[in-house]
């Protein structure tokens, strides 16, 4: 249990959403409910993780349903003096609305209280559509509430309660992204145990309920509307009388410029004043009950000032209610001299505050900076300003174009079984061919409406084409029927089992009604995973580990449609053929359909894996045995369809001697199948590891003990980083270390973890400054201002200080960058879309950043070889950071923080810190040699190689190494060229023979001499690397051999950590999919090898000349580039570079059969385009061979 919620008085640190329960508590609250939304999702994974506390005193966390059953709930605690609190996001507001007028217009005359907790979220982070929930309440008439600083996030609950009390009014207690993600140090008191609990149930006296004021029906709601102006009053001298709003900075006498502020805009004003040397300089009226506004309140500020400056986020709310006040006030004669307001318009067409999105202090000092130098207040420093504008400007001109890092199903995550299939089963019901062969009938093209949840990734890549519109959560269906009368499509919905519960039921219930042609998917993966993993009405516990009847969707869905022709079929999706089997059955039927695809949550089921095994290791030392999914890289082709149709992060680019290519992340990577199952090409391959002991430490000989202790910084006023990277790589973990050290140092911290994305692999960040005393500032960052970047991931760290983006937190003068160089591929990367280069990254960031003090090294390499996961980068960072004295922190500070922090795998954790810190002092330790062996260490290991793998392995050596000698007697070229010139010689000979490979350096000698010098034998260079891709003809045969090789298996041996002296073992089951063409019928099947049947297969070379069918086209296709490359000639350097480009088409040519075969055919018509475009070779075009069209190819 976490007993920072049971601490009765001192200093803690709490993030938003703890901050919302430890309040809670403090107030004596009985309910806490509502349903899961970001920003304010995790207060009930707070609750869940103090259940016994909770228990104890009483106290019921329970999720709703939906938004409105939580609202309701709060109707029926008014019944008794109970504190009850319901928390949503902004459109579960939407949700809540009506329940929430009824209740909040009603009377009870009890005295207990309701809060609306609402996440808010300015910036449209994680949230449909732009909202601005104080409308709302407005329209509602319910008091909105807006808590500026942590301090007041907690403690304004107790507030909110007897504000609640007091007026006979629900209140909306609103809480924006900043403030749920963020956190500091807040002063805590002992919480408070509710007179009325679970644990002591008392029963109610029905004959003691005022119903005239409890039931709100025609004729008593106009009774009740008309004493909503009493209970207003009552609420604003409770304000009155709790200082809830309140006046700062008051003047004597009149002055030029006032401020009216509320929630965490107060506290970017408060920050962006203090960064221009201005705080304390104006008075501010800082309100904390934004709806209904105290006009005396208002009117007493408004006295003093000639100029009122409203700050606040969104749209002019608080400008138009006190524009309101001022009319009616001047109206009245009560008021002769109104001042100006100013808000969303400034003086002189000067830029106000922004109406659309949300702020931060840079956007403040931007906006007031340029009204102070233009209206000056008196004690403006002009230099200290323009300094400021100076650096925001500066820092909004760095030139950077990098690619974005869409969101997108987690590595295991069940519901891309179903994406993968559907992507498949769209483009094929397109096809005529298709349709009539399997379905006889004409094609179809499928629609899909989009719903809440998991599955709405879907409109990211790869996945666009299975989500055509967006109408709200367990609205797909309903979408769907506003345009089913009108079209022949077949549709389809996505929909979570949470979403189900929530509002999906009613959809399929109106599906069914009203006739609809609509195939419901349901995604059963038996948690609310978008949100962090809530229990939903299917689970058998509740937010408090209580037991509960666990319902069943299935048969909610037959007591549905009992008595109709509605087929409700229950699938597993990782079953790939009889999932879509199932599907195109289904979907082509008429009327509603529903399918629910049964697979537990990806992240449930290893993180139960890992303790599995964390168990396992605890009690052996190691694991007897693991699987894994390995990609061999000689055989992947990079056609990319492996990533194009699953969009799966476990999959990574890795640079080899034959150019780019998929492989596993071995740290990301949970080996569900996935991507085998795409049946794409043969480099697939399931490895198991046995072991039969513990495994030698990496790390053994290597002292991570004794350390000189570093020179730490020191702050000043205040001391910022900011900590970017991608999901999974510890943001959060980090941050919190970071957090707890800076208190045990004595700083005031306050931060700002963004993490909304981290379970979905798209790019999270942290913002952390430590303070020297409490100022009045915000938890962000001022443009330009971050004293360290850290960039787990380069990417994100760039993406720190591009200006496309809201926060750009570096800057020349003042930052650090501290980067891991390891290359996190964005999906959009994986499918061959957008590029990016971690050279050039790190070029930008010593350029934006401060260049002499840049830090950059590759962590996740050094933790995945001495660790064994990428996951331990984040500590390994920290310790590094420390050594090398960039944080303002003692070592005793931060591991006490990394104990508090950490629960599980401490040991590991302390480890990978001390790691870091003896990197620095002696890298020298952990140098790795380099795969890439220049030309003649890799010369002789490959003549070595031919005369220990083979019978008569001396002779074929000496061939080897007579052949490539004698080539460069005459081949005058560099050292890497020369390397892949031998190597491609020497895979042609373990391809067929010695004759084979004589054939291609004869070839390539050839073109060489009518090469020249002053084109840097660019087409030379083109030959060799092309030659040898269209000679090594990928067959059944060549590809047992690159499975099976002595190079493949002993770099596998070092990728799984393999000791054969301790008896480790590996066992292969390679995926093949085979394919010969017998008769002149095409044989094709799926296939588990072994090594040794592998080890056969590749000795059959004799296959390649008795069927002379097998691979022709891959064998034409060589024979044209043959032809071509034999004709090579030129006249200038125009017509030379359009043959190098020739030369270069097989480049695009990739992938297995029917995929390689179009590609063959879109370069032989690109050849012909560029030799066409050059008059002394287009002749040439006509006298190359056409390749002979294939029924594969033309299908």
């Amino acid at each position: 249990m976490d007993k920072r919620f049971i601490k009765k008085e001192g200093f803690e640190v709490f993030n938003g959403n703890e901050l919302i329960i430890k309040g809670a508590l403090e107030a004596g609250v009985s309910l806490i409910t509502g349903y899961p939304g970001s920003p304010v999702a995790d207060v009930f994974d707070v609750a869940s993780s103090i259940k016994e506390l909770l228990l104890e005193e009483g106290v019921l966390a329970q999720l709703a349903n939906n938004e409105a059953l939580s609202v309701a709930r709060l109707n029926g605690t008014q019944m008794e003096d109970i504190r009850a609190m319901a928390v949503m996001k902004s459109v579960g507001l939407h949700v809540a609305a009506d329940g929430l007028a009824i209740g909040n217009l009603s009377k009870s005359g009890k005295k207990g209280g309701a809060l609306v907790v609402v996440g808010d979220d300015p910036w449209s982070d994680s949230t449909q559509v732009p909202a601005d929930s104080r409308y709302l309440a407005k329209h509602l008439h319910l008091p909105v509430m807006e808590p500026s600083t942590f301090q007041e996030l907690k403690d304004w609950v107790k507030i909110g309660f007897e504000l609640s009390r007091d007026s006979d009014l629900y209140l909306l207690y609103l809480v924006t992204t900043n403030q749920a993600d963020g956190g500091g140090i807040v002063e805590v008191a002992r919480h408070l145990s509710p007179k009325y609990n679970m644990n002591h149930p008392i029963e109610l006296d029905t004959r003691k309920i005022p119903v005239n004021d409890t039931v709100l029906l025609p004729p008593r709601t106009g009774a009740r509307e008309v004493d909503l102006k009493e209970r207003y009053q009552r609420l604003h001298q409770a304000c009155r009388e709790r200082k809830v709003n309140t006046l700062l900075y008051p003047a004597q006498g009149i002055q030029e410029f006032g401020f009216i502020s509320s929630g965490l805009a107060y506290s970017y004003l408060e920050h962006a004043l203090w960064e221009l040397g201005l705080q304390g300089r104006f008075p501010i009226l800082k309100l904390g009950i934004t709806f209904p506004i105290d006009s005396n309140v208002f009117l007493d500020f408004a006295s003093q000032v000639k100029n009122v400056i409203v700050v606040e986020e969104r749209r002019g709310f608080i400008e138009e209610a006190i524009t309101l006040i001022l009319k009616d006030a001047f109206q009245s004669g009560s008021f002769s001299r109104p001042p100006k307001i100013w808000g969303k318009s400034f003086p002189n067409g000067l830029p106000g505050i922004p109406s659309t999105r949300g702020l931060n202090p840079s956007i403040l000092i931007e906006r007031l900076g340029e009204l102070f130098l233009h209206f000056p207040p008196e004690g403006l420093e002009r230099l200290r300003v323009q300094k400021e504008l100076d650096l925001i400007e500066e820092v909004s001109k760095f030139s950077l174009e990098i690619p974005v890092r869409t969101p997108t199903f987690c590595p295991g995550c069940p519901h891309r079984d179903s994406s993968n299939v559907l992507l498949d089963i769209k483009k094929d019901f397109r096809n005529p061919n298709y349709m009539k062969q399997h379905h006889k009938t004409q094609p179809v093209d499928l629609l899909f409406h989009g719903d809440t949840g998991c599955y709405t990734m879907l409109m990211f890549e790869p996945n666009q084409d299975l989500m055509h519109n967006y109408s709200g959560m367990g609205l797909g269906g309903g979408t769907g029927a506003g345009i089913d009368p009108f079209i022949t499509n077949k549709q389809v919905v996505f929909m979570g089992d949470s979403t189900f519960f929530h509002s999906g039921m009613t959809a399929i219930s109106d599906s069914i009604k009203n006739n609809q042609d609509i195939a419901y998917i349901i995604l059963d993966n038996k948690t609310t995973a978008m949100t962090g993993h809530q229990p939903t009405p299917e689970s058998d516990t509740d937010v408090l580990g209580r037991p509960t009847f666990a319902q069943d969707i299935e048969a909610v869905l037959r007591g549905m449609t009992r008595r109709g022709p509605i087929p409700v079929l229950r699938v597993n999706p990782a079953y790939r053929e009889e999932y879509r089997e199932v599907l195109e059955e289904t979907i082509l039927k008429e009327g509603v359909k529903v399918i629910i695809a049964d697979k537990e949550c990806g992240i449930t089921f290893h993180r139960r894996l890992r303790k599995e095994k964390s168990k396992m290791i605890r009690e052996k030392g190691y694991l007897p045995e693991e699987e894994f999914i390995n990609i061999t890289p000689e055989v992947c082709e990079y056609c990319l369809e492996c990533t194009k149709s699953t969009g799966c992060p476990g999959l990574t680019v890795e640079e080899t001697d034959y150019g780019s290519k998929i492989v596993t992340d071995l740290s990301t990577c949970v080996a569900d199948m996935a991507c085998t199952k795409i049946k794409a090409c043969p480099s697939f391959e399931k490895v198991i590891v046995k072991r039969s002991k513990k495994t030698i430490d990496p790390l053994k000989g290597i002292d991570l003990k004794s350390f000189p202790q570093p020179q730490h910084g020191r702050v000043h006023d205040q001391w910022r980083t900011y900590i970017s990277g991608v999901g999974g790589m510890g943001i959060g973990v980090l941050t919190s270390v970071l957090v707890h050290a800076g208190m045990r140092e004595g700083y005031h911290v306050l931060f700002c973890d963004k993490k909304g994305l981290a379970i979905r692999n798209g790019g999270v960040y942290s913002e952390i400054t430590f303070l020297k005393g409490p100022l009045k500032v915000s938890p962000l960052i001022p443009n330009g201002k971050a004293d360290l970047l850290w960039g787990l991931d380069a990417l994100e760290a760039a993406r720190a200080i591009d200006p496309k983006m809201p926060i750009r937190v570096g800057s020349p003068e003042r930052t650090t960058a501290f980067i891991n160089l390891f290359k996190t591929p964005t999906i959009r990367t994986l499918m061959n879309i957008d590029h990016f280069s971690i050279a050039e990254l790190e070029t930008l960031l010593k350029t934006y950043t401060c260049r002499d003090q840049y830090e950059g090294f590759d962590f996740s390499s050094l933790s995945e070889k001495y660790l064994g996961s990428k996951l331990y980068s984040n500590l390994v960072m920290l310790g590094s950071a420390f050594q090398k004295g960039l944080l303002p922190l003692g070592l005793d500070s931060i591991l006490s923080a990394i104990q508090d922090t950490i629960q599980g795998d401490l040991k590991k954790n302390i480890t990978a810190f001390n790691l870091g810190r003896r990197f620095i002092l002696s890298p020298e330790i952990f140098s790795s040699h380099s795969k890439h062996h220049p030309f003649q260490n890799l010369f002789e290991e490959k003549q070595e190689m031919l005369a220990r793998t083979f019978r008569k392995g001396k002779r074929l050596s000496q061939g080897y190494r007579e052949l490539v000698q004698g080539a460069l007697t005459q081949l005058v070229l560099d050292d890497e060229t020369l390397r892949h010139f031998a190597l491609r010689v020497y895979d042609l000979i373990q391809y067929e023979n010695l004759d084979y490979a004589k054939s291609y350096v004869n070839r390539v000698l050839s073109l060489y001499h009518k090469d020249r010098l002053e084109f840097n034998y660019a087409a030379t260079k083109a030959v060799i690397l092309y030659l040898a891709k269209v000679m090594l003809i990928k067959d059944e045969v060549y590809v047992a051999h690159l499975l099976t090789s002595p190079e493949k298996l002993g770099r596998d041996k070092e990728r799984y950590h393999i000791d054969e002296r301790l008896g480790d073992r590996v066992i292969y089951r390679h995926l093949n999919r085979p394919q010969f063409k017998i008769f002149g019928f095409n044989v094709e099947f799926d296939i588990v090898t072994r090594n040794w049947q592998l080890r056969i297969m590749k000795h059959l070379k004799f296959l390649r000349k008795i069927l002379s069918e097998w691979h022709r086209p891959e064998k034409e296709f060589r024979q044209w580039y043959f032809e071509m490359t034999d004709r090579f000639d030129f006249h200038d350097e125009s017509s030379y570079q359009l043959y190098v480009q020739a030369l270069k088409t097989p480049e695009e040519v990739r992938g297995y059969r029917q995929i390689r075969y179009l590609k063959m055919e879109e370069a032989r018509l690109k050849v012909s385009e560029l030799l066409g475009m050059s008059s002394k070779v287009s002749s040439l075009t006509s006298k190359l061979p056409q390749m002979k069209e294939t029924s594969k190819a033309r299908k």
